[in-house]
């Protein structure tokens, strides 16, 4: 029999994910992605902000980034001033940089959270250890809090789907924390691949379709609302192949380098990186 912790699984946004406090006021947090299901390469946090609701201000020895899915937002400094975030935009905290999150008039819904997960945000839950990742002076990201969008992608992966969008990716300077939009089409399939050094986490935002764990001869069908956590290793395939298209983000952390490579989006040779 299969372990779950090395298979793909299929991680419901529902009232069974366990509550963070990480709520300043105004609102609720939950864990869905997290080293509870067996994830530790990324985090996924559903954060549910009323008007003015506002996170703690938070910090992680490791990068993170989030996703407006609607609604309005802002995200804080130390320095008091919330940059705007709109519906599609993502923002991307280097590690050590103190940041708190909030919404505006009409509340927001934001997904996302550190990668590699933050072991102390589940101190309540129980002890998980830290994931340190490779220290390479060559592929840290510049201080502070950037903002990016959606629509603003710098490259696009074909080997994905058609429009499957790197919008916070090594190519912007962010090697763990990446998030990628991707809008899969009904009968659109990514070619079969494998993340060797990465976890591959992927949050539906609208729409169904059904994915192949290639390693483990299993075929899961997910829709909006779900989360789908691929461990390292696992060879995979998403298919848009239940007359939907499939509207997401997410994506491998930290960076795959050799998939970036494949795609002719970093060098091959890696003296020239």
């Amino acid at each position: 029999m299969v372990s779950e912790t090395d298979r793909i699984r299929i991680l419901r946004d529902d009232e069974n994910c366990p509550e963070l406090p990480i709520i300043d006021r105004g609102g609720r947090a939950r864990a869905v992605v997290w080293p509870g299901v067996g994830a530790f390469l990324r985090s996924m946090h559903r954060i549910s902000l009323l008007p003015r609701g506002r996170t703690v201000t938070m910090e992680h020895p490791t990068e993170a980034v989030y996703y407006v899915m609607s609604g309005a937002a802002a995200v804080a400094g130390t320095e008091g001033d919330g940059q705007a975030l709109p519906v599609g935009a993502m923002a991307h905290v280097s590690p050590g940089t103190a940041y708190a999150l909030e919404a505006g008039e009409s509340g927001a819904e934001i997904v996302g959270g550190p990668c590699p997960a933050d072991p102390s945000l589940y101190s309540h839950l129980g002890t998980f250890d830290a994931v340190e990742l490779e220290d390479r002076p060559d592929r840290q990201p510049p201080g502070g809090i950037r903002l990016f969008h959606r629509d603003r992608p710098t490259a696009i992966v074909p080997m994905i789907a058609r429009d499957a969008r790197l919008v916070v990716w090594p190519g912007v300077e962010a090697y763990a924390a990446n998030m990628n939009y991707v809008d899969m089409q009904p009968g659109e399939r990514n070619v079969e691949h494998v993340h060797i050094e990465s976890e591959d986490t992927i949050y539906i935002l609208d729409g169904k379709g059904s994915i192949d764990d290639i390693t483990n001869g299993l075929r899961l069908e997910f829709e909006a609302g779900e989360a789908i956590h691929v461990p390292v290793g696992v060879w995979h395939a998403v298919s848009g192949d239940r007359n939907d298209h499939i509207e997401s983000v997410g994506g491998p952390c930290p960076a795959d380098w050799n998939m970036l490579r494949v795609a002719g989006l970093v060098p091959d040779n890696p003296a020239e990186e």
